[in-house]
């Protein structure tokens, strides 16, 4: 019985485990950084969750008037510290994906 339970308990670890992302956001390190005239466009390594499938060569947008988050993914970037997730609503008008929050990992 004990090895039965403890079977179970490593079954389930495992099947909690989740590599992808989920709906609507994703962990990962920053692979690139590019700006345009909406805002900084910035690339995970792990490409981009699945409310944003095929956004331009996985590009994601941190729209210009959200300042705090390009501050915080600039301060990531230069100090090389750029494992973070990433939210986001999807992708708006230009096909981009928007992101709405980040959190670096500590």
């Amino acid at each position: 019985m004990k090895r039965l339970n403890s079977v179970f308990l490593t079954l389930a670890l495992l099947l909690s485990l989740n590599v992808s992302g989920a709906e609507h956001y994703l962990r990962g390190d920053l692979k690139n950084i590019t700006s345009n005239k909406n805002g900084l466009l910035i690339q995970l390594d792990t490409g981009v969750p699945d409310n944003c499938e095929g956004t331009p060569y996985n590009w994601m947008v941190i729209k210009k008037d959200y300042t705090t988050m390009i501050s915080v993914v600039l301060m990531a970037w230069s100090t090389d510290r750029k494992n973070m997730t990433v939210y986001t609503d999807g992708k708006d008008a230009t096909g981009y994906c928007i992101i709405n929050q980040v959190d670096p990992d500590n």
